[in-house]
């Protein structure tokens, strides 16, 4: 009985995850629909400078226009990928965006607005460690090889890291748009026949993110259930295991940014500063349910990367911040 006490309890626990980012998830699909079919990619490109150092500045800012967590914000990075981008931007905006926009800002100071250094240490802390993942990322010799060409079609990068799909389906025509008059560019973006390849798009890329988050949402909802909180936050009293035991907590609740200063709140009693900063700056970057759904844009060689290295930075940081700054 105590099993299915804990498999009703785990059922429970996958539906508010699934509830909670199917709104978001449907937002970034439905971005990412109207960026394939209404922006074109020389218009999307002109706001990404060729400076790398200042392109991942851009990367860390385009959250603000999409104002979702972690879930809603793959499908929209797939598409910025597959219009041009380069891939080491994209990888900056995933980083980034779930913390900088307006909603997690504001659900951040309404939880916090007692510590207001909380809000302004999440927000600094998710854009260093974001634009330096990301400018380390452009040093990569081939973009291409970072990419899961299974899941995100056939590929073709040049040396800069813009990528283009060869199939995107769009129309055909877009090399020979220079023989259009501004009268027929016009019908062609806003004809029927494109409205309607616009919404037959909308569900293709719904169910694979959804297929991706129903898997991590399992995952995390049987740990939270059979891995009992108290056991990962025993070891949360010190200055070092407290940042631990909340970044593995962040990792296993897998709850979005939009709301998780709630979650850390209620510890702001018992835990470090710092510890809840680890909490808020790296389990919107990385939890159980993202890393499925950033497979389907990257290899998992290029996952491990950037869930390393997000971790090191998380954990140098906020250690700093407990041992030097509290």
């Amino acid at each position: 009985m105590e099993i299915l006490a804990k498999l009703q309890d785990a059922v429970t626990i996958f539906m508010g995850i699934i509830l909670g980012a199917l709104p978001f998830i449907l937002f970034g699909v439905l971005v990412s629909a109207f960026l394939a079919h209404y922006i074109k990619e020389e218009k999307l490109l002109k706001i990404i400078p060729k400076n790398p150092f200042l392109a991942v500045l851009v990367g860390c800012m385009i959250g603000f226009l999409f104002p979702v967590c972690e879930c809603g914000n793959v499908p929209v990075a797939r598409r910025l990928i597959k219009k041009g981008v380069p891939v080491y931007v994209a990888i900056t905006f995933l980083l980034a965006a779930p913390v900088i926009n307006p909603i997690t800002f504001f659900s951040t100071w309404a939880a916090f607005s007692f510590l207001p250094e909380v809000v302004l240490w999440r927000i600094g802390l998710t854009l260093l460690i974001a634009a330096v993942i990301g400018y380390v990322f452009s040093l990569h010799p081939d973009q291409q090889k970072l990419l899961n060409m299974e899941k995100m079609g056939v590929m073709c990068c040049d040396s800069e890291g813009h990528c283009h799909a060869v199939k995107d389906g769009q129309h055909s025509d877009a090399k020979h748009n220079h023989t259009h008059t501004e009268q027929d560019n016009y019908h062609v973006k806003y004809s029927p026949s494109r409205f309607w390849s616009f919404v037959r798009a909308i569900p293709e890329e719904f169910l694979e993110m959804l297929a991706a988050l129903v898997f991590g949402a399992v995952l995390a909802s049987l740990i939270q259930v059979f891995v009992p909180r108290e056991t990962i936050l025993a070891v949360g009293q010190g200055p070092f295991l407290s940042i631990i035991s909340m970044l593995v907590f962040a990792v296993v609740i897998s709850v979005c940014s939009s709301v998780d200063a709630f979650i850390a709140l209620s510890y702001a009693g018992t835990f470090t500063t710092g510890s809840l900063l680890a909490f808020l700056v790296f389990g919107p970057m990385i939890d159980i349910k993202s890393i499925w759904m950033l497979r389907t844009i990257f290899t998992w060689k290029t996952i491990g990367q950037i869930i390393a290295a997000s971790l090191l930075m998380t954990v140098l940081f906020t250690t700093i911040y407990n041992f030097y700054l509290s």
